[in-house]
Formats: C-alpha cells, sequence, structure tokens
C-alpha cells in the first residue's frame, strides 16, 4: 500500500532557477533509489510538496527535509495510505504555478497569496483531493 504526504514550508532564501533545478536533481536521485514519487510546486517563496511511496521511506524524507536548511516552517497537512499513486510516474515533477492557480485549484476565489490558500487547505482538509486534481491537470498541460 502506497503512503502519500503533503506538506508546506516556506523558503529560507531567495530560490533562483539554478537553485532548483539542484534540489531538483538531487531529489529525483534520492527519490529514484527508495521508490518516492510525487510533485514540488514553487510559489512566491512558499513550497507546496507531495509525496508518494513506502511509509517508512516517505517519513525518513520528511524528516530530511524538516533538517534541510532550505525550509522553515514545515508544515504537514496531509497524510494517508493509498491504494494508487496519483503521481507513480513522476521521480520529482516541478511546478510554479501563481498562488491565483493554486487558489483555483482548491476551489477558491479570491486568493492571492500562497500562504492564504494553503492555510485555507490546512483548515479544510476536504479541498485536498481538488488541489491534487490540479496539479494532475497542470502536469499533463505541460
Amino acid at each position: 500500500m502506497a503512503y502519500r504526504l503533503i506538506y508546506s514550508s516556506a523558503a529560507t532564501r531567495e530560490m533562483g532557477r539554478a537553485d532548483l533545478e539542484q534540489m531538483l536533481d538531487e531529489s529525483r536521485l534520492r527519490n529514484a533509489r527508495r521508490g518516492i514519487t510525487g510533485v514540488l510546486v514553487f510559489s512566491d517563496g512558499v513550497f507546496l510538496q507531495v509525496l508518494e511511496g513506502e511509509k517508512d521511506d516517505v517519513e525518513d524524507l520528511m524528516e530530511r527535509i524538516r533538517l534541510d536548511p532550505r525550509h522553515r516552517d514545515v508544515k504537514v497537512f496531509h497524510e494517508e495510505e493509498t491504494d494508487h499513486r496519483v503521481f507513480p510516474t513522476w521521480r520529482m515533477a516541478y511546478l510554479s504555478p501563481r498562488a491565483e492557480d493554486v487558489s483555483a485549484w482548491a476551489g477558491l476565489e479570491g486568493s492571492t497569496s500562497i500562504e492564504s490558500v494553503l492555510a485555507t487547505v490546512r483548515k479544510d482538509p476536504e479541498r485536498v483531493p481538488r488541489v491534487l486534481t490540479g496539479l494532475v491537470e497542470a502536469l499533463a498541460a505541460k
């Protein structure tokens, strides 16, 4: 059975394209070895990430992220065991949407910051499937 975890964190410093590419390269190599899949979203200095894999592997990775000096204010807001992965072939997909896009995925209107969108999703976990659907649709359109 697969395990899915969704968290957000704030970047501790400005992340340029080269910084993000390096992070993604490292993640993809490590994730391939551990069988972890998912997607990284970076918007306005905030990371939103979906991790899928064996529970122990995902939890170990989550601990590494908590200790990573590039992240602060790490908040896990969704965890579940599931029969299927949403991102089965993505070692770590990447999106950099506008806050308004993430707001629309969550079924919200008028949210202009990624922080406000994620705060609402944390309070209302019923929005998580809508966000996942939005992520999948955005990746399919890439």
